[in-house]
């Protein structure tokens, strides 16, 4: 059964597999599953796969610091910018591995739209 784009969405939220949007990508932490629990499709295609990850990462990084920055601004006006960019800085520390996470799982989702499979994945 082909999945809905709503469950599409859904997986890409929860961190589950573009193909059959059930099996987790992630086992524990920072540890990724090399295939699918369920459906065995291979996360990761080639080496240097996730490479294209890195271009998300910084994007939503950068999202977020600017959220922290602003959110910084308004409950610190008087603070000095320099200050609060490094308050935020250390404040985002604890979000690099969710950011890091998600931008994996993104790059899955966005790859295999883009290139939905091809021979030598061995899927």
């Amino acid at each position: 059964m082909i999945p809905t784009a709503s469950q599409k969405w859904l997986a890409l939220i929860c961190m589950r597999c573009p193909r059959c949007c059930d099996g987790s990508i992630y086992a524990h932490g920072m540890t990724m599953n090399e295939r699918c629990p369920v459906c065995n499709m291979r996360f990761e295609r080639e080496p240097g796969y996730f490479m294209g990850a890195l271009y998300i990462s910084y994007a939503l990084a950068i999202v977020v610091l600017l959220l922290f920055m602003w959110l910084g601004t308004l409950i610190l006006p008087d603070v000095d910018l320099g200050w609060i960019v490094l308050i935020c800085a250390a404040c985002f520390v604890p979000f690099v591995p969710v950011v890091t996470r998600y931008a994996r799982v993104i790059w899955i989702h966005f790859d295999r739209w883009a290139w939905p499979s091809r021979p030598e994945d061995g899927d």
